[in-house]
């Protein structure tokens, strides 16, 4: 079978988003619906793409796009850095460059508190959009926790005829929990979170029996400790799986903003 894990293939547009519309859609997510000013790609072979969005300075109000220097090479300032911020994609419409972003809703940080003020008409900056791995014929199992929600709805909602899935989905309500297509291939285990079992996302995914019949694939988004705890768990009882199997990224870390951390451990 072809190899799934792929060079990140990315898209960079540096467009503006304008807000079209902004909905509060479980107690832990904020819906934020965007047109884009200039056209961009989100490849329907991309396994959890995602986006960079560009927050505004918050004493000018001004959008710091990343500039390229003479051979063509993104150039990021540590001002950009600072005011920049990787989301999955909820939804995008290629005909009418409409990008839907599910905002988790946290205690602060830059992009919880410009979604909760966001109205219709604010605008915000895309870098561009990116895709880490594309579908084949591996067997996917996609594990994550409140973070990586939107990413696996989306994936789930988008896959090819025939791929097969096992989604474990750990989410922070139960009215977080959003109904999915029916499709025989894939099953889907919902997981509230529970500060009494902090692990149950972890013996949920080592528990599971896959057909050993298939070539399997791991993909995971979660907080940084749980991403290691769950990425030693799976190296060690998959001692002959090859590392390009596991691909498990750190979407945030108790008490660090984005940037302040790295997403591979």
């Amino acid at each position: 079978m072809a190899d799934t894990h792929q060079k990140s293939k990315k898209f960079i547009v540096n467009a503006l988003l304008t807000v079209l519309k902004v909905e509060t859609i479980s107690p832990s997510f904020i819906r934020v619906q965007f047109s884009s000013n200039k056209p961009f790609t989100v490849d329907p072979a991309w396994v959890c793409p995602h986006v960079k969005l560009l927050f505004p300075e918050p004493v000018s109000g001004e959008i710091l796009f990343p500039k390229l220097d003479e051979d063509n090479k993104i150039v990021v300032s540590d001002k950009v850095r600072q005011l920049a911020r990787s989301y999955s994609v909820r939804e995008f419409d290629d005909v009418t460059n409409q990008l839907f972003v599910d905002f988790a809703i946290h205690e602060g940080g830059l992009a919880t508190v410009w979604s909760r003020q966001a109205k219709v008409g604010d605008q915000i900056g895309l870098v561009g959009s990116a895709g880490k791995l594309s579908f084949n014929d591996d067997c996917l199992v996609l594990m994550g926790d409140i973070s990586a929600a939107p990413a696996i709805c989306y994936t789930l909602e988008h896959l090819p005829e025939k791929q097969k899935v096992y989604a474990f989905i750990q989410v922070n309500h139960a009215n977080d929990i959003v109904p999915l297509p029916d499709n025989e291939n894939v099953q889907v285990r919902w997981l509230i979170l529970d500060n009494i079992n902090p692990d149950q996302l972890v013996d949920a995914v080592i528990n599971t029996e896959f057909d050993e019949q298939d070539e399997v694939m791991f993909w995971g988004g979660m907080e940084s400790s749980l991403a290691q705890q769950l990425r030693r768990a799976l190296k060690d009882k998959y001692t002959q799986l090859a590392p390009e199997k596991i691909h498990i990224t750190s979407y945030w870390r108790k008490g660090y903003a984005e940037g302040e951390f790295k997403h591979r451990d």
